[in-house]
């Protein structure tokens, strides 16, 4: 666990067990943004628990971020979207994108969200910002 300390307050960062989908060399962080019939809340809640039952493998190693996550909002149509955000194993950045949908819609088919696909981001975990990396930028509060 890593602590830092400003003039107001202690903030604490847990570290977290990393678990994603596949089997592939490299682990992406990706965010898959899929249509929702509604704005309704809970079928956030319900598709970001279905998305933690398909993120089955792990190393055991915690780091930060090592979560998932999940949100709403609403698409450039206006029309709301659910997105969700993970990590995959690929061996390549197609593989990731296409993994990364897949999981999200099959996450998504319970609750109905999805299957239309609004955006899909990936990136190589080496780019992925780390809050206790020292070079981070510090946020002012």
């Amino acid at each position: 666990m890593l602590q830092a300390r400003t003039a107001t307050r202690t903030t604490i960062w847990k570290h977290r067990l990393v678990r994603w989908v596949g089997m592939g060399s490299e682990l992406w962080r990706v965010r898959v943004d899929l249509f929702a019939p509604d704005h309704r809340g809970d079928r956030v809640v319900a598709t970001h628990q279905a998305l933690e039952r398909e993120l089955t493998e792990t190393d055991g190693a915690a780091r930060l971020p090592g979560d998932s996550a999940g949100d709403q909002g609403l698409g450039i149509e206006g029309r709301p979207v659910v997105g969700l955000l993970f990590w995959v194993r690929a061996d390549d950045v197609g593989h990731a994108a296409a993994l990364a949908v897949e999981t999200a819609r099959q996450a998504g088919a319970a609750t109905g969200v999805g299957p239309e696909l609004y955006d899909v981001v990936v990136m190589p975990s080496t780019s992925v910002a780390r809050r206790d990396d020292p070079h981070y930028p510090p946020m002012p509060d």
